[in-house]
């Protein structure tokens, strides 16, 4: 390889670059370049103008002050500059990392805005923001330690996609083989989902109509949590029959009962205030309590074959000695004249107000081993109030005794261990429903995470808790939002992120994204004839799986094919002939 011969600069290019220097437009190149060493030794053979330069350089710092020149080097790589005195580094050092959490790692670039996106549980839908996939729910965000309380509260203004948030769950938990429960379908919204499901044995969801003519419900019945007792009954038989140790189990059997015992007597006693409008005196749910007790000792009913109202009201009516001692009356006459009321307000369970609904024997039993329950109430006329009031109640204890009867049966080695999510839509129809179901909702949030069982609330706006009438019932219920282990927010006016500060904390940004959410769609000056245009923020949700500031997750709710096809989640079903009537007119026009 032939040497490389460097080529001499020209005196022309040396004139010009010292009538730039003396003229003040360059530095002097630096010496240990080869310009530099070009131009010393002119400036040796031409000591006169390089005189006059020097000269005329000290004349303008006198007057202007010494320029500040900014070296330029010639040539850079991925180590530094090339050249003398550059800084070149031959090894680069790793840059040093800094690890934080997303929740305070937001807002250094490029991480502006929180935008995680979970993947764990049912497939929701999308980030609203960056577009990745957003899975969730209670149970599976529970056990993945995401939330401390496998429990949700739903907010949102009507329209936009709260139903279809929790439908979308309820099927995710069929198919991780949890059972979802609506206890009190309102407006029938879970039937056709709950139809739906079906086991890969072929066990179809199960599907309880109550309503005038649409089936009844004994308040007496114990339902699955009776029927369990001759299972474990059956199973103590067995280790007597082995001899072996029974103890505990004798135990579970005697507690039991006295479970079971206590809900017919609760039931009643609740249906009955529903009636009179006031509490029952206490010796009147002794009556009660002391009768069962006496009808099952008789032998004529048991927790397997419970008793009608009819039976209960006929054998108050007939009385015996153990109800005289129990009243500390003095005879018959007395006894009828103590219990009169009573037996008035029990008649009317029967009929009346009531209906014939509490008037016979349960007519469809909650099936545990159906893979999705609904008990649907819909047939109730919206003026019924009282009788909306104690089928809710009926339904609540019956749903609550099924899940009971299945941990007490997991408990004993007798079932499997079952896991229930349990749904309570048009919250703030339930609540109002009458007195009782505050108490009973409020055991369930505090005692979902004992009870093996994850609970979904969803009502319009904070604002359906604070019209209870009673104002402890307003306190309670407000409370259901603050232990709820994630809160899930659709479109809501501003008034309403007011009220929620005291529990949620939203960014700015996060309560601009739910105000806009819970606008219309565009306004159209006539018809437009292509498709119609939905509201802004129908599918949008914002997930906030904590209360102390972390960012909240946006979503935008997508469904699969399967449910655009089934049309499972339409809602306006009573519209549907209007809706497809715009549709039909805008094709004839097009």
């Amino acid at each position: 390889m032939a040497p490389r011969v460097k080529t001499p600069i020209a005196p022309a290019e040396l004139e010009e670059l010292h009538a730039r220097i003396t003229a003040g437009d360059v530095p002097p190149p630096w010496v240990f370049t080869t310009t530099g060493r070009a131009y010393k030794r002119w400036c040796t053979e031409h000591p006169q103008r390089a005189e006059e330069a020097r000269t005329a350089r000290q004349s303008r710092q006198l007057r202007y002050g010494k320029p500040r020149f900014t070296q330029r080097y010639s040539a850079i790589d991925g180590h530094g500059f090339k050249g003398a005195f550059s800084g070149r580094m031959s090894v680069v050092s790793a840059p040093g990392a800094t690890q934080t959490s997303t929740n305070y790692g937001c807002g250094f670039n490029p991480w502006v805005v929180g935008a995680i996106a979970p993947a764990v549980g049912v497939p929701l839908g999308v980030h609203a923001q960056t577009g990745q996939d957003v899975s969730g729910d209670v149970l599976s965000w529970f056990r993945a330690g995401i939330i401390g309380n496998p429990s949700a509260f739903v907010l949102s203004l009507p329209g936009l996609g709260k139903s279809t948030v929790i439908r979308k769950q309820f099927i995710g938990a069929v198919a991780q083989g949890h059972v979802p429960i609506v206890a009190g379908d309102i407006k029938g919204e879970y039937v056709a989902v709950t139809d739906r499901m079906v086991t890969p044995a072929g066990k179809r969801g199960q599907v309880i109509r109550l309503g005038h003519g649409h089936g009844h419900l004994n308040p007496l019945s114990a339902g699955a949590l009776g029927e369990a007792i001759p299972v474990m009954r059956a199973a103590l038989d067995k280790l007597h029959a082995r001899g072996e140790d029974s103890t505990q189990l004798s135990e579970a059997i005697t507690e039991t009962e006295e479970s079971v015992h206590s809900r017919q007597v609760t039931m009643v006693v609740a249906l009955a205030e529903l009636i009179r409008g006031r509490p029952l005196a206490d010796f009147e749910g002794l009556v009660i309590s002391t009768s069962l007790r006496a009808m099952r000792e008789g032998g004529q009913f048991s927790f397997a074959n419970p008793p009608l109202l009819r039976d209960l009201i006929d054998f108050i009516r007939s009385g015996n000695d153990g109800l005289y001692r129990a009243l500390f009356v003095t005879g018959e006459d007395d006894y009828r004249r103590t219990v009169r009321t009573l037996v008035q307000t029990l008649e009317s369970l029967t009929d009346g107000v009531m209906g014939q609904v509490f008037a016979e024997h349960t007519t469809t039993k909650i099936d545990l081993d159906a893979p999705a329950i609904c008990i649907d109430v819909s047939a109730i006329a919206r003026g019924d109030q009282a009788l909306k009031a104690g089928v809710l109640l009926a339904c609540w204890s019956d749903a609550y005794g099924a899940m009971e009867a299945a941990h007490v049966l997991a408990d004993c080695g007798l079932a499997p261990q079952r896991y229930f999510l349990a749904i309570l839509d048009e919250m703030w129809a339930t609540l109002g429903a009458g007195a009782g179901m505050v108490q009973r909702v409020d055991e369930l949030t505090r005692l979902n995470r004992t009870d093996g069982t994850g609970l979904l609330m969803i009502t319009h706006t904070g604002r359906d808790l604070e019209t209870l009438p009673n104002e402890v019932d307003v306190k309670t219920a407000m409370g259901f939002i603050e232990r709820a282990g994630m809160v899930i927010c659709g479109g809501l006016p501003a008034g309403e992120l007011d009220r929620l500060k005291g529990v949620l904390q939203f960014t700015t940004a996060e309560a601009e994204m739910i105000t806009a959410w819970s606008k219309g769609a565009p306004i159209e000056r006539t018809e437009a004839r292509e498709r119609k245009k939905p509201p802004l923020g129908r599918g949008k949700f914002m997930l906030k799986p904590a209360k102390d500031g972390t960012a909240g997750i946006p979503i935008q709710v997508l469904l699969t094919a399967t449910e655009q096809e089934t049309n499972i989640h339409d809602t306006n079903v009573r519209f549907r002939d209007l809706l497809d009537g715009a549709e039909s007119a805008e094709a004839a026009i097009a």
